[in-house]
């Protein structure tokens, strides 16, 4: 009984401090990451063309999940009394963080697409289609992953904030009713932060959170709709990846897509598989923490067992637009010559061959 007092199932002030501090760091590096890429993809109107479209608006995701995370981080940071008025936002900006994580999530999914619909041989059909249909209908083909990517996160916002109820009160916090600092024997720790903190942080199954709220399990459908979004979100990569890699390697013969005319073939098929294999590392190292912290909440272990796990899903989380700049961006040399004007103009006729013909071949 007295093991169960000294160390309840939380984590301490000090710790959640310490988490703050992680997400605060973390998310003014992908701030820097992903602003760096909107800022050159932006650079003379670029940003609208097909071939960095989708490296835009993933980054303008992750920058904007990156400043919800860093406003709520700040307002923990924040003295009590200012603490507490300022508290009422911390929902909104979660809520907007999740929102936008989701939209990374599925622009992902929208990049893998345009890789897969290239090789395909999108290129090859993609000048008689504008002659033969509509420019206006063939546009919003082209542009209809996109509005989904953006819209569905949108109006599962938008149904979280109804579901709360219709008025402020609803949707924000009631005032702030600080938990009464719990202390050991023999510690001077107190557990008051775990459940009023602004951060994201995983809760399990009956912790403290649980008692004062009157939920047998904080966030269960949060969890479980993660979960699954995560695996569905993986998978879907996962596969069309796979087809990319199949379709190069069956293209090789096709003069089309050979090497010497910037296609796919030999050392271009091993770069393909490559940085296709990049992607998807990136994606696992900025989720597997979170997708493990969040298998365990489903156990009785406590979360001060698993601190450094916490601290783990904290970092990688917070890094994820940092990460995606670099490899989706600055890391692949095709990015940097078109972006340097080395490479040739997206107005050239060139233009107009696959997506991601030299992008996904061009990691160095």
């Amino acid at each position: 009984m007295a093991s169960t007092e000294e160390h309840p199932s939380a984590l301490s002030d000090n710790q959640v401090l310490v988490l703050t501090w992680i997400y605060l760091v973390a998310s003014l590096l992908s701030l820097l990451g992903s602003g760096s890429v909107l800022a050159v993809t932006s650079w003379q109107g670029r940003c609208c063309h097909i071939q960095l479209r989708p490296l835009f608006l993933l980054a303008l995701a992750d920058l904007l999940a990156a400043t919800m995370v860093l406003g709520t981080a700040t307002i923990q940071l924040l003295p009590a009394p200012l603490f507490i008025p300022a508290y009422a936002a911390c929902p909104y900006g979660l809520v907007l963080a999740t929102t936008f994580y989701a939209v990374s999530f599925l622009m992902v999914v929208v990049y893998a697409y345009e890789a897969f619909r290239a090789v395909r041989g999108w290129r090859a059909w993609h000048v008689e289609a504008l002659q033969e249909r509509s420019r206006c209908l063939e546009h919003l083909w082209q542009g209809l992953p996109y509005i989904l990517a953006w819209l569905v996160p949108a109006l599962t916002l938008l149904g979280q904030l109804l579901a709360r109820g219709t008025s402020s009160t609803d949707i924000a916090p009631r005032p702030l009713e600080p938990i009464v600092p719990r202390t050991g024997n023999s510690s001077n720790e107190t557990y008051r932060l775990f459940c009023s903190s602004c951060l994201l942080l995983i809760h399990r199954a009956q912790d403290l959170c649980s008692k004062d709220s009157g939920s047998q399990d904080v966030g269960l459908e949060g969890k479980i709709i993660f979960l699954v979004f995560l695996g569905l979100v993986l998978s879907c990569c996962t596969l069309l990846y796979r087809g990319v890699q199949l379709r190069c390697r069956g293209s090789t013969a096709v003069p089309l897509l050979t090497l010497d005319k910037g296609g796919f073939g030999g050392r271009s098929i091993r770069s393909v598989t490559k940085v296709s294999h990049y992607f998807q590392l990136v994606f696992l190292l900025c989720w597997a923490p979170a997708f493990l912290l969040t298998l365990l909440s489903f156990t009785s272990i406590k979360p001060a067992s698993v601190f450094v796990l916490y601290v783990a899903t904290a970092l990688t989380i917070s890094l994820q637009g940092l990460l995606h700049s670099l490899a989706y961006g600055w890391l692949r040399r095709n990015f940097r010559q078109e972006m340097v004007g080395r490479s040739p103009s997206l107005q050239h006729p060139r233009g107009l061959k696959a997506f991601y013909d030299e992008t996904l071949g061009t990691m160095s």
